[in-house]
């Protein structure tokens, strides 16, 4: 009777230090389990992406006529409040380089946006980090946006506030223009894999006549936008057409860009 007790007895042991090792094994998995999905969220929250145009327009500008890779890394909050990142764009011909700084704050509709915009292809021999306006190859950009909701309108207003954006004044002193660009688009059919879109865009500056996208103020950027997926094999790649018209500047051009990742 006793061996029977003795027996049972080292049996519950047993069972009891199975179902504690079977609880470590759990927590252990459970552990790991989250430090992988700790690990995928931090993954998601840095991107990294490159697109390759036939050329590059910005704003009206043909900044490059020449085939450009643009690549942007950036960080991205997982409430997508706050962004971070670093844009970077080289013409095929070496023609043209430029290599910026950026961050951005979105909350309902809006987007508030400084760039650092550093396009050094008319400025070899000036220091990376020259912010003399005389002679800067940058320029300090904020802009305000606005995404309506009910209606597919977006309305924005940038404003260069410091930079190689000049102009001298009566006294023959040079002084920031302060220019101003003002865009609004609205998105004309949207399907399912492709969309159409309308944009107008106009500069001015309460400086002078002259503001840093020309001689004087006007309507200076129309055109539509046309995006698409390509399905190639077992990869979809987003693609998009700009088709822009420079009334001030009197010339036109097409923008092809594809997001490669």
């Amino acid at each position: 009777m006793k061996s029977l007790k003795y027996l049972l007895f080292f049996f519950g042991i047993f069972l009891s230090q199975s179902a504690f090792s079977q609880d470590q094994d759990n927590i252990i998995e459970e552990r790991n389990e989250e430090k992988l999905e700790e690990k995928e969220d931090e993954e998601k929250l840095f991107h990294f992406n490159l697109q390759l145009k036939n050329m590059h327009l910005w704003r009206g500008y043909h900044v490059s006529n020449s085939p450009v890779t643009a690549a942007d890394v950036n960080y991205t909050s997982k409430n997508g409040f706050f962004k971070a990142g670093l844009w970077g764009g080289r013409s095929f011909n070496g023609e043209y380089t430029e290599y910026d700084y950026y961050v951005s704050f979105m909350h309902k509709g809006f987007t508030l946006a400084v760039w650092d915009i550093n396009n050094t292809s008319d400025y070899p021999d000036v220091g990376f980090f020259n912010y003399d306006r005389a002679e800067t190859s940058h320029f300090i950009d904020v802009s305000l946006a606005y995404q309506f909701k009910k209606i597919p309108l977006k309305v924005s207003w940038a404003t260069i506030v410091q930079g190689r954006d000049t102009y001298v004044d009566d006294n023959g002193d040079l002084k920031n223009a302060f220019s101003n660009y003002v865009e609004a688009s609205y998105v004309i059919l949207d399907k399912e894999d492709w969309s159409l879109a309308g944009f107008v865009g106009g500069a001015f500056s309460f400086m002078s006549d002259a503001n840093f996208y020309g001689d004087h103020s006007t309507i200076n950027n129309v055109g539509v936008i046309y995006n698409r997926d390509l399905e190639i094999l077992e990869y979809t790649l987003p693609v998009s057409a700009t088709a822009s018209w420079n009334p001030l500047q009197e010339y036109g051009a097409i923008q092809v860009a594809v997001n490669l990742f």
